[in-house]
């Protein structure tokens, strides 16, 4: 999916909110958005996905600041908070098989791509009862597009998986599917992390933080600290592994802009985007009109 007019608004909004967040004061932040407009004023015509332009808006705020890690408490609270509702569904799941065990956990693994202080609405004092309460209502929605039976099939015969995460506060849920995935047939199972952080996005070390090689075969490099995956700095060997891949899931919508666009990369894959959606852009692709749960097969 490539960048639209209406999403302009969008990377004003979010850069504002992230100045916001951070507490910046008005001088520092005109002279930020004056390099975010100039950026965007170079960049208007440029044909790629979305997230490549919040990437280089947020690169700005981190290199004007001169922060390492932006957000790093809401980081480790969406992280901690995350860990122990994750207790509870994995508690929920215990007696659960098969199918309906991989549904429930892909619908709590949905719901959670919604603990993202940047666009849930969640703010600075997050409570771990009142994000649980949020993340039932997610889960308790039908989900828009219900793939999930397809690629329950896909994955029992899968001999290489490629698990693309999305935000920190979703990676003790992606754990748990993760874990079930990894019981259904002994594959292999490849997870790729940013190496820096951009905005909430998931880092190495947040994997390791949450310990995902308890329940990865193989932890490598996506890239720099890029929004999603990005194909213009993609680290070679998750491009490898995605071509050996039997079945690639991405989490979150940033990874969808950037796999609908290049999907025809990877011929012998069935991708599967499991993510939130936000935004109208992406609404007008499935046809839905508000925040809704996607498990799409995006290359059918």
């Amino acid at each position: 999916m490539k960048t639209s007019k209406i999403c302009f608004s969008c990377f004003i909004n979010d850069i504002v909110s992230a100045l916001d967040i951070l507490g910046v004061n008005q001088k520092d932040s005109e002279d930020i958005l004056a390099e975010c407009f100039m950026y965007l004023s170079s960049h208007i015509k440029d044909k790629v996905p979305p997230s490549y332009h919040i990437t280089e808006l947020h690169r700005i705020i981190k290199r004007k600041l001169g922060i390492k890690i932006p957000f790093l408490n809401l980081r480790n609270t969406c992280i901690d908070i995350g860990k122990q509702i994750s207790k509870y569904v994995d508690k929920k799941s215990s007696k659960m098989t098969g199918y309906n065990k991989f549904k429930f956990l892909v619908k709590w693994a949905i719901a959670a791509n919604s603990l993202d202080f940047r666009t849930a609405g969640a703010g600075y004092a997050l409570s771990i009862s009142q994000v649980k309460e949020i993340l039932k209502k997610y889960f308790q929605k039908k989900l828009f597009v219900d793939n999930t039976r397809q690629i329950y099939k896909k994955l029992l015969y899968a001999k290489n998986i490629v698990y693309i995460p999305d935000n920190v506060g979703e990676l003790p849920f992606d754990k748990l599917l993760i874990r079930y995935i990894g019981s259904l047939n002994k594959a292999k199972i490849t997870i790729p992390f940013r190496e820096g952080p951009i905005t909430s996005d998931a880092t190495l070390d947040d994997a390791n933080v949450c310990k995902i090689n308890e329940v990865a075969s193989n932890i490598i490099l996506s890239g720099p600290d890029t929004l999603g995956i990005s194909f213009y700095e993609i680290n070679p060997a998750l491009t490898k592994e995605m071509l050996l891949a039997d079945v690639i899931i991405a989490k979150g919508q940033a990874n969808y802009y950037v796999l609908s666009e290049n999907k025809e990369r990877f011929p012998n894959a069935t991708i599967c985007c499991f993510f939130t959606a936000k935004c109208s852009l992406v609404w007008s692709a499935f046809g839905c009109k508000e925040k809704s749960s996607i498990a799409a097969i995006i290359n059918m």
